[in-house]
């Protein structure tokens, strides 16, 4: 296993930015990313880790790119993994926050490039925060425009102008900053600077002061407190929560078109509106999720509650939250999860996919067989919101198992993978649903993990017995038989539970209903794709418009 320090980083890092500017050295490239992730190494520090993940990022979006790629390609999940680690291990860097920006920026890059712009805004707002970063401005700006262009309201179109022109303004205020291939969306007779010619002799700056005007009307100030919450954490069905917090995005907005169909008078009006009804039912479940996150974000982490003081709780050290916030939360999760699996199900119908209901499942939506074969409804789609689902769907598939669990884990074998985000999802779902999850406290995490030392200790002890016993071939002898059954148990009982520090649960509760809320956004967006290019010449085709209550 080897080390690597900041220096040799550097080193690597130089080396990967001089194959990635000479188109004639691919194959070395292509060597270095394959050597790099099939060694072990170890790192003098989470930093040292990151910068690692974020080299190998760089040089796998360099080699894979969406638009010479099949769609679903895994050189492109994987190239997000690459990234996502490398943000996770940089998240809590304070002295090097250009290189944290950096892995933010590029993050949001690809999964632009993958059609996630909901998911990538995110990360472009997260780095433009840490340093207007001017590569993270251009990018969100030109993916503001592509988005402009696929929505179906026109007021909301322009406001998409709107916000694209302001960050194009900060961009050109910080163009000394860029690259010279960085500045090229913004050079004359590029894009961006067309784009900002044309904004200015269309629209004037105070067309877009009713923006910040608007209220809300609400009845009560937890309702009030409740949108600004939503608001704030970008968590509302709206293409414009993503451009502002103000009250004027205080609606879920995004749902489905009128549907084009064949008369079939067979059909009653709730059976014609099936998808619709069902996509209500999606918003109205995801919003009540929302809404107990907000309701466990006002309650303190030591408040009790009297729903369970009607039994005596057990004193076994384990430090865990049975409390209302907790359960709020892990409420939450579970029909956030649950949210995913009937997108599947809605996907299935909607394409009137060749699967028996008991065999819809988020994998088997867009594979087919068991050679994980796109299947051939998808295979050619140019439905941009279809693949964002996709990789969203890959995420959070379920925990691998078997053989490909052990190779996945053997490659990562220097990282713990319920630590990083892919599967990390699934691991918390099946233990809160199907074996023991409990959400500890943070300092009592720390004491569990870190000052256990006593508990190695003797672990390691059997360890050590069972080697020397099976040196002397003692394999059959009642003391190596009683040492086996002591590191069986052990083993058993330290797995038995999937502790996660409170800390990070929060995070996943939130990151869950991040991607939840854009997936609901992306599925609007894959049936007004498709709709928009039915084909209506038959004259017995009905378009009917969506009733409202």
């Amino acid at each position: 296993m080897f080390k690597l320090n900041i220096k040799q980083l550097n080193a690597l890092a130089q080396l990967a930015d001089e194959l990635l500017l000479d188109t004639n050295r691919e194959e070395e490239l292509v060597e270095l990313l394959n050597v790099h992730l099939q060694t072990s190494f170890t790192f003098e520090n989470d930093t040292c880790k990151g910068y690692f993940y974020y080299i190998l990022g760089n040089c796998s979006s360099g080699l894979y790119k969406y638009r010479d790629q099949d769609w679903y390609s895994k050189n492109l999940i994987d190239t997000v993994n690459l990234y996502q680690k490398s943000v996770h291990f940089l998240r809590n860097e304070t002295k090097n926050i250009g290189l944290l920006s950096d892995a933010l920026t590029n993050l949001g890059n690809f999964l632009s490039s993958q059609g996630r712009g909901f998911c990538a805004q995110y990360y472009w707002d997260k780095a433009i925060d840490i340093n207007r970063n001017p590569v993270a401005l251009v990018s969100k700006a030109t993916d503001i425009l592509f988005r402009a262009e696929k929505l179906y309201d026109d007021s909301h179109k322009f406001i998409h102008y709107h916000f694209a022109n302001k960050l194009i303004s900060d961009a050109y205020l910080n163009i000394d900053q860029l690259e010279e291939e960085q500045k090229i969306p913004l050079m004359q007779g590029r894009q961006l600077y067309i784009f900002q010619r044309w904004y200015a002799q269309n629209f004037k700056e105070n067309e877009f002061d009713y923006l910040m005007e608007y209220k809300q009307k609400t009845i009560t100030k937890t309702e009030s407190r409740y949108l600004n919450w939503v608001a704030q954490n970008k968590l509302f069905i709206n293409d414009l929560n993503d451009l502002l917090n103000e009250q004027i995005v205080f609606q879920d907005v995004l749902g489905l078109p009128s549907m084009v169909q064949k008369i079939n008078s067979a059909l009653s009006l709730k059976e014609s509106l099936v998808f619709h009804s069902n996509f209500d039912e999606l918003r109205n479940e995801y919003t009540y999720a929302r809404y107990l996150i907000f309701q466990a974000s006002e309650l303190k982490g030591d408040s009790e509650h009297f729903y369970n003081r009607t039994y005596s709780h057990i004193y076994d050290t384990l430090h865990a939250l049975d409390n209302l916030k907790t359960s709020h939360m892990k409420s939450a999760f579970r029909i956030l999860y649950s949210i995913f699996d009937k997108i599947s199900y809605f996907i299935a119908k909607y394409f009137d996919l060749s699967i028996k209901d008991h065999e819809i499942s988020i994998k088997g939506i867009f594979y087919e067989g068991k050679l994980d074969k796109i299947r051939g409804r998808f295979f050619e789609s140019k439905n941009y919101f279809l693949h964002a689902l996709f990789y969203i769907l890959k995420e959070i598939e379920t925990e691998p198992k078997g053989k490909n669990r052990d190779s996945i884990e053997n490659m990562n074998k220097m990282e713990n993978l319920a630590n990083l985000e892919k599967h990390r999802l699934a691991k918390i779902r099946n233990h809160l649903e199907h074996r023991s999850f409990r959400v500890i406290d943070d300092f009592g995490y720390e004491l569990n993990t870190k000052y256990n030392s006593s508990e190695v200790f003797w672990y390691q002890e059997l360890l050590e017995k069972k080697e020397e016993l099976e040196k002397k071939n003692l394999q059959s002898s009642d003391e190596y038989i009683e040492v086996i059954n002591y590191i069986k148990e052990k083993e058993i009982k330290s797995k038995y539970i999937f502790e996660m520090p409170f800390s990070e649960f929060e995070e996943c509760v939130m990151h869950i209903a991040r991607l939840v809320r854009n997936s609901l956004m992306y599925l609007s967006l894959v049936v007004h794709y498709e709709e928009k290019n039915k084909s209506v010449s038959d004259k017995f085709i009905l378009q009917r418009e969506v009733p409202l209550k």
